[in-house]
């Protein structure tokens, strides 16, 4: 008990207590996987939790279903299967714990960086406003938001390399290590900072002949990374998956999934030019990540050596042009620059600092710049991010029913969920046309083929994957088929756009299949919906 109560009143405990209640409070409101929401709609999100499902039951991801993030992904949203079979409650508590862990990095790199603790503490409770920026922040549940501590504890690594004359624990090189690991495992193009951290730092100690730093780097950095990943190659070699493993994750990614096929250098000027219209799109994205890294960059006392300055600055210049690598304007989602705001993290760090000095603040705790802030951090939370409006908060909203009624309404994912597992049929299920909408979530149906959605990507680039789920439909092996239509359309009518799914996640055209369809199935629920903008119909069909 004594040990216990002198945790409970060391500062770090209580610091991170108090982000942990406001970082609970901020994501019940901004994250789709949260109670106060009455479904995620999200496909992605979703797509995830079915792989995940599939590994619970002994499907091996790449090799029996096809889907092309990593297998770290899917092992987590498999445990939030095994938490809640329909529901993403584990999902929720991981997003608090990023959030959380954001915000303490926040204020560890503030105060590392000369702040006194009050100032750290009010800094760390308003950077939630940096990591929730809407639509970068969409729904939640995303690897570039999972990623964003990751990317700061290398930031705070390299400050933390600048006051120590270069010299750490090698633990944390151990660290850096898994961490890269579980990157290169969920998503490998956000590994941009941490190829130029350690490209740049080899290249440092071999010329300064620090053999003995080499070999700390090197070694541990390499211990850490094995950990993370031999473990992965152990279970593919198991389950004779590496091969898919490599075709899919690896080779289908960088050929087919991408959308540019330029030479390696022409990929990284392209990729500079999204970073530079990502920059001038918004005068806060322009005041933090370019006229705020010229004041870390250059303002005495933030970094005390030229080497380390520079590491900094290439480091995430670094991150930002390899996590659009082999992308056009145009193809880039918006999520996937939710990475670039660990850059902007130190330059607001040093805004803070400087506008926190100006102020009369005491030397210890005060309660009421606390809660002040905490109120200020909330507006500014809710003036970057508006979904709450989705929520339960605003009952019958437009992405739950189209439904002009006061009765109150569940989405079409709950509503046919709740339909098919009532009706004592099999729950085999096949989403057609688009990715995975929530119906095998919400269902709890398992996926039986081995293409379970469609992909953003154009059907001639890969014409199997449509091929096989027409298949599935003209064989009737699936009880259930669900798809979409723009709203006002019927199956028979939808023509698609242009042989890809297009807005509202609509998937590439029913027209054609409706013959087949009817044939084998019949219509047995309509749902209709706004989903991203666009009003979407939902078809449920109920084999004959």
């Amino acid at each position: 008990m004594e040990r216990i109560r002198l945790m409970l009143h060391r500062r770090s405990t209580q610091v991170f207590g108090l982000f942990t209640i406001v970082g609970a409070f901020i994501m019940t409101f901004c994250s789709y996987t949260s109670p106060a929401y009455y479904f995620d709609v999200s496909p992605d999100n979703n797509a995830f939790f079915t792989v995940g499902k599939a590994m619970m039951h002994g499907i091996v991801p790449y090799k029996d279903i096809f889907e092309q993030k990593g297998p770290y992904v899917y092992f987590l949203h498999g445990l939030a299967y095994l938490v809640n079979h329909r529901g993403f409650t584990l999902i929720f508590i991981y997003e608090i714990a990023t959030l959380v862990a954001a915000m303490y990095m926040v204020y560890k790199l503030a105060k590392l960086v000369g702040d006194h603790e009050l100032p750290a503490l009010l800094t760390g409770l308003l950077s939630p406003v940096l990591f929730l920026v809407h639509p970068f922040y969409d729904y939640g549940d995303t690897v570039e938001f999972f990623t964003l501590p990751f990317l700061l504890s290398l930031i705070y690594l390299i400050v933390l390399l600048d006051r120590r004359q270069m010299r750490v624990s090698p633990w944390w090189y151990f660290a850096q290590g898994a961490l890269v690991g579980v990157v290169f495992l969920s998503k490998y193009t956000l590994l941009g900072a941490w190829i130029v951290f350690y490209l740049v730092l080899v290249g440092y100690r071999i010329v300064k002949k620090q053999w003995r730093a080499l070999g700390q780097l090197i070694g541990w950095s390499a211990a850490g990374f094995l950990v993370a990943t031999v473990p992965w190659l152990i279970y593919f070699l198991v389950t004779k998956s590496l091969g898919a493993f490599i075709n899919v994750y690896i080779l289908f990614n960088t050929k087919v999934y991408l959308t540019s096929s330029v030479a390696f250098f022409a990929n990284l000027i392209q990729s500079m030019t999204l970073v530079s219209q990502f920059y001038l799109s918004n005068v806060l994205f322009f005041v933090l990540g370019v006229v705020g890294t010229l004041v870390v960059t250059f303002l005495p006392g933030v970094f005390r050596s030229n080497f380390t300055r520079g590491l900094y600055l290439l480091a995430t210049l670094g991150s930002d042009m390899f996590a659009l690598y082999g992308y056009q304007a145009g193809a880039v989602y918006q999520y996937y620059e939710l990475i670039y705001f660990a850059g902007f993290v130190l330059p607001f760090v040093i805004f803070c600092q400087w506008l926190f000095s100006r102020l009369t603040l005491p030397n210890g705790d005060d309660s009421f710049a606390i809660l002040a802030t905490l109120v200020i951090s909330w507006f500014l939370v809710l003036g970057v991010n508006n979904n709450v409006t989705n929520s339960r908060v605003f009952p019958n909203n437009s992405s739950i029913t189209e439904e002009n009624t006061s009765r109150p309404q569940q989405p079409a994912q709950v509503a046919f969920g709740n339909y098919m597992r009532q009706s004592g049929q099999p729950l085999t299920l096949l989403n057609y046309g688009s990715i995975d909408m929530g119906f095998y979530t919400a269902s709890g149906a398992e996926p039986s083929a081995y293409y379970f959605q469609n992909y953003n990507i154009s059907q001639s680039a890969a014409p199997q994957i449509l091929r096989s789920q027409v298949a599935q439909i003209r064989q009737h092996k699936v009880e259930w088929v669900v798809l979409n239509t723009p709203a006002g359309k019927t199956v028979r009518q939808w023509q698609g756009g242009g042989g890809r799914i297009t807005s509202g996640n609509l998937n590439p055209g029913t027209s054609k299949l409706a013959k087949t369809l009817y044939r084998n199935y019949a219509a047995v629920g309509r749902h209709t919906q706004v989903f991203e903008g666009v009003s979407v119909t939902y078809w449920l069909f109920e084999r004959k």
